[in-house]
């Protein structure tokens, strides 16, 4: 087996236990144990809702360190451990969900690459106009004396390792051939290594993958994160090397071993593809510079760490407690209507026959609502008994009840439904309370399209006209 097929099967067994351990860990939860539902309750995670945290919860940081290698041009020659160095991690992660997140990460250091010096060209020379063809470089100690194509293949680091063009010592000659240069060793196989310090910065993508196919546990011991997303690189100038910026695309694995409820510890496996041109030599048979790491690094949560289901509301809560604040207004309301001496009078009392208005007969006394209300106050309960007692007294006579809203209070739309609800509940009272046949009362309405009366709040109305 080799070592590609090792760690699939190494990744793969553990899913599976990490799994197994899940299902069996969410049977046996006591109530102490569950943070996030009903003792021995299970949820999963994709299918459940998730009440939203707070934005300062759900943070980490982790710093750490391991190993880099560069794969370029030429660098697969070389033996593995000459090309592993050492690769700082520092970064800050946020989740959104008990799915997913977002992270920053911050690396970079010194990169060992290898080079046959026989073969591509080098991005010194074609960078902008400052060192074209060997601009400002050509006849200087140790440089080629003329500017041109040639000069394009002329290893910046050349230099700075002593080598020479038709050096009298064959481990440091250069000749040209061709037209181009190649160190006379790496015609016969041998290699320099090449030194590239860099900076990089990521944002990435995270997906935690068993809560994404499973149950969601906080207390899980292990977790495997893959990510994903993008990078900005940094080039610096040294042994011949330019100030370079380039952008990447960048991805992995993180494996999460949980020791607390805030401290973890990270093993992550990452790779990052950039064009070319990122070790300064490009050409041969590579199209591309990959940048591979893996790190071990310390974890610590800040703020919440887990979170809560979104449990359907208990709606016969709701609705008491609507009442008790329908009660609290109405109680405000009277008080303030006792103390406010802006408030407009009532209506004055007329006599108790019905009135005329051209064809239309009303009953003298209308039933007035608070604003906003279809509830019959206390004070209008005789009005409507005095009604039903014309009702009563002449029974050749029907009513229709008939709703207002005033137009300054809500939107048209609105005050045409509450003078419905208005217009029901007294027309309700008639039949219900009073015991008036139902043949007899008949509804309309009309919101604030009509306005019985100059002052607006005593709109808010139910008037009977008789037929």
């Amino acid at each position: 087996m080799n070592k590609k097929d090792f760690i699939i099967s190494f990744l793969f067994i553990t899913s599976l236990f990490s799994l197994s351990a899940q299902e069996e860990s969410s049977r046996t939860l006591v109530s102490e144990e569950v943070e996030y539902g009903q003792p021995n309750q299970t949820y999963n995670t994709y299918k459940t809702t998730w009440k939203k945290n707070r934005f300062k919860d759900n943070w980490s940081i982790s710093i750490g360190g391991g190993g880099q290698v560069l794969m370029g041009i030429d660098d697969d020659k070389a033996p593995f451990k000459e090309r592993v160095t050492f690769a700082p991690q520092f970064t800050i992660s946020k989740y959104f969900s008990p799915i997913w997140g977002l992270r920053l990460n911050f690396t970079g250091g010194s990169l060992h690459g290898f080079n046959d010096g026989v073969s591509g060209t080098y991005v010194k020379w074609n960078h902008g106009d400052r060192d074209y063809m060997g601009k400002g470089y050509a006849g200087r100690p140790g440089y080629p004396t003329s500017t041109g194509v040639h000069f394009l293949t002329w290893d910046p680091q050349w230099s700075h390792m002593g080598f020479t063009l038709n050096d009298p010592d064959i481990n440091k000659r250069i000749i040209l051939d061709n037209g181009a240069y190649k160190w006379v060793p790496g015609m016969s196989g041998e290699l320099y290594m090449e030194e590239t310090r860099y900076a990089q910065a990521n944002i990435d993508f995270m997906v935690d993958f068993f809560n994404l196919v499973g149950n969601y546990n906080p207390k899980r011991l292990f977790e495997l994160t893959p990510f994903g997303g993008i990078g900005l690189y940094r080039t610096f100038a040294y042994r011949g090397g330019i100030n370079m910026w380039l952008t990447g695309i960048h991805g992995g694995l993180i494996a999460k071993f949980r020791v607390s409820d805030r401290i973890g510890v990270n093993a992550e496996f990452s790779g990052s593809m950039l064009s070319d041109n990122f070790d300064g030599h490009t050409g041969d048979d590579q199209n591309a510079d990959i940048i591979a790491q893996s790190t071990l690094s310390l974890a610590y949560k800040f703020g919440r760490t887990d979170w809560e289901v979104a449990e359907p509301m208990d709606y016969e809560l709701v609705n008491r407690l609507n009442d008790e604040i329908n009660t609290l207004r109405e109680r405000n309301a009277k008080l303030a209507a006792k103390e406010c001496p802006t408030c407009p009078p009532p209506p004055p009392v007329v006599k108790s026959e019905p009135t005329t208005s051209s064809d239309i007969k009303f009953l003298p006394d209308p039933v007035f609502f608070r604003i906003d209300k279809a509830i019959i106050d206390p004070t209008e309960w005789a009005k409507i008994d005095k009604a039903a007692r014309y009702l009563t007294d002449h029974p050749d006579v029907n009513v229709v009840v008939t709703g207002y809203a005033d137009k300054k209070t809500a939107y048209p739309e609105y005050n045409m439904k509450l003078s419905e609800r208005r217009a029901k509940t007294v027309s309700q009272a008639l039949i219900e309370k009073y015991g008036i046949n139902p043949l007899r009362v008949s509804i309309n309405w009309s919101g604030d399209q009509i306005q019985p009366f100059k002052i607006n709040e005593w709109n808010r109305v139910v008037i009977f006209v008789i037929e």
